[in-house]
């Protein structure tokens, strides 16, 4: 197949034999429809259109058209003019997204210079502290003595818990009591000690008093200054000998003129009984060590004992009793009970 004839087929020049020898000769061979396609998409690119060889309309030149064309036939196909390459154009959506994207970006980097300026230049006297750190002291078997950030005191009795800040800022002193505590607290009236005990608030300026709160049953007991309990709408004031209960079940507070002076043993290891029943003095004996000790007849809890014990182990107060009261004393699982007929008899 000559270049002339397929020149002709793509121009349309071609006569009704000339197209029908073109046809066939695609058929002959698979490759040739693309060598066609091929010569085709050459025309097309190189721009070519016959020119006028007369003023009759419809008459051109097609043979010089075709030297054009031919040219470009026989270039390497890496020298072939390159199919146009076809973009889509950008949708209306995605170019405002792409300007909303741009605005957000600015701003966030306005704003972070911003701040960094700010930091740069603020003076450390103007950067206030960011959280206040909590120190928690426990105790199991053993008191513990704890000084406070003020210089305050707490005993804190045996099973007990203590929670308060490394550092007393604001307008008052808190923490919170879990158990019992003797406190020793410095006097500060622009700055109230506040004790957080249960449902029950302590309050204090300058003050030494103890608390017992390992339930909702809280007592306070107060040795020197004064005190005031609050209990959500009730409030009591105390003085030195005198003493504040919480009743759990009636959810009430109550202030009684005096307290027995075994209330504060575990801060002063002092026991002092005169003439109390054997019930009160094993109920006493069994807050004061935190062990169970038992009567074994209900008949001996009337039994009296007058007796001091300074900073004595339970084992020596407890055969000092069963000696006095003609007792002997039993240690079980949990403790001691006390048996034998009792009363010095």
């Amino acid at each position: 197949m000559t270049d002339e004839l397929i020149g002709k087929y793509i121009a349309g020049e071609a006569t009704a034999e000339e197209a029908a020898a073109v046809r066939r000769w695609l058929a002959e061979n698979p490759d040739h429809p693309a060598e066609l396609a091929r010569l085709e998409r050459i025309w097309q690119a190189a721009g070519t259109r016959p020119r006028l060889i007369s003023s009759q309309p419809g008459t051109y030149d097609t043979d010089r058209a075709w030297q054009q064309v031919r040219a470009q036939m026989h270039r390497p196909d890496s020298e072939a003019i390159p199919e146009p390459e076809i973009r889509p154009l950008a949708r209306p959506e995605r170019l405002r997204w792409l300007v909303w994207a741009r605005v957000a970006a600015t701003v966030l980097l306005v704003s972070t210079l911003s701040f960094l300026v700010y930091r740069l230049f603020q003076t450390p006297d103007a950067i206030a502290p960011t959280s206040t750190t909590f120190l928690t002291q426990t105790t199991t078997t053993q008191t513990r003595q704890i000084t406070l950030p003020d210089g305050s005191t707490v005993l804190l009795n045996r099973r007990s818990s203590l929670r308060y800040p490394d550092t007393f800022t604001g307008q008052t002193r808190e923490v919170t009591l879990t158990g019992e505590g003797f406190f020793d607290v410095k006097p500060n009236k622009s700055q109230p000690f506040i004790i957080h005990a249960q449902d029950t608030d302590v309050r204090v300026v300058g003050t030494s008093f103890g608390v017992r709160a390992y339930d909702r049953a809280v007592r306070v007991s107060v040795k020197t200054g004064r005190v005031l309990v609050r209990k959500r709408q009730q409030e009591v004031a105390l003085v030195p000998g005198q003493e504040a209960t919480v009743d759990a079940v009636a959810d009430t507070l109550r202030r009684l003129p005096r307290f027995d002076v075994n209330t504060l043993a575990y801060s002063t290891k002092h026991l002092h009984f005169t003439n109390q029943t054997l019930s009160s003095v094993v109920a006493t004996l069994s807050n004061y060590y935190q062990t169970d000790i038992n009567l074994a007849a209900s008949r001996l809890q009337n039994c009296r004992l007058t007796a001091t014990f300074e900073n004595e182990p339970v084992e020596t107060v407890l055969g000092v009793v069963a000696e006095t009261l003609s007792l002997s004393v039993k240690r079980t699982e949990k403790g001691f009970v006390l048996t034998g007929e009792g009363c010095g008899q």
